[in-house]
């Protein structure tokens, strides 16, 4: 006796449990990397460096001209390239002299016949030396080249390091703190410049602040 069949299902009949799967885990991918740009956006907000400024680090300034411009000290700015209208606002804010740390082009021509003083102090940012650090301190020092406007190609690293090295020479600052507001800012520090910190903390202050000084009592005699 022969067995009767069991009644197939048709082919177009079968189950297409897994059908959507693919929709369902590409939705799945899209929210939760939605999910991490939030979180992210809030570390970001978190993290913003205007919202929790102190109140002794540099205040930003707003001039035609001259990008990145705040106001170190009382008697020092800082700033990246300034152009012939930026040094013309330089002029009627006050300044004096502006030191130019850029190691090739010279603000002879920007600074025209504005009849600001003007000092170049070649950097480079990958090997600073302490005799740079030295007529710096003699230029910002002197009470008739003062306010002095300190700039580089971009204000951040070079004239940063100037800056900062200001902050713990001339006010005291200890050299943590200098380098936070150097690299935190807000100036545009480029971490690929990892030496320039490095090279604050082994800085002999004690050093160039004598050298300094003793150089400055030479040029008067």
């Amino acid at each position: 006796v022969t067995a009767s069949p069991r009644s197939a299902r048709p082919a177009t009949e079968c189950p297409a449990t897994f059908t959507n799967q693919p929709t369902i885990a590409m939705r799945s991918r899209v929210f939760a990397t939605f999910a991490l740009f939030l979180v992210g956006a809030n570390f970001v907000a978190a993290d913003d460096p205007i919202s929790e400024r102190p109140e002794n680090w540099a205040k930003p300034i707003e001039k035609d001209g001259v990008p990145n411009l705040h106001q170190v000290s009382e008697t020092l700015y800082r700033s990246a390239q300034p152009t012939e209208t930026g040094m013309k606002e330089l002029k009627k804010m006050g300044i004096t002299t502006v030191v130019n740390l850029r190691s090739f082009h010279s603000d002879r021509k920007e600074i025209g016949s504005t009849g600001l003083g003007y000092e170049h102090i070649y950097v480079k940012a990958w090997h600073p030396e302490e005799k740079e650090i030295i007529r710096f301190l003699q230029i910002v020092n002197d009470p008739n080249r003062q306010p002095v406007l300190v700039h580089c190609q971009h204000g951040a690293d070079r004239t940063g390091t100037m800056c900062a090295i200001y902050r713990v020479a001339v006010e005291g600052w200890d050299k943590e703190d200098a380098i936070k507001e150097m690299t935190d800012g807000g100036f545009g520090y480029h971490p690929v410049w990892k030496n320039l910190p490095t090279w604050i903390r082994e800085l002999d202050i004690k050093k160039v602040v004598e050298a300094s000084t003793q150089t400055a009592s030479n040029n008067d005699d």
